[in-house]
């Protein structure tokens, strides 16, 4: 599960390039009840390097 969630989370990111969310904010949009998982997920994709965490604490895709 966890690799298809890092998937998700990843495309959404890509298709919303530009912007910035929160984790709370990417879970509710790709439809992950867990938070926690998600941000697990977005510091994998961020030490990919797919990913950057901005100075608040969001999220957008490189």
């Amino acid at each position: 599960m966890p690799s298809g969630v890092k998937t998700k989370i990843y495309e959404f990111l890509a298709q919303n390039k530009g912007k910035e969310y929160a984790a709370e904010e990417i879970a509710k949009m790709v439809g992950i009840e867990k938070v926690a998982i998600v941000k697990a997920q977005l510091t994998r994709l961020t030490r990919e390097g797919k990913v950057e965490r901005t100075a608040e604490g969001r999220y957008r895709a490189k």
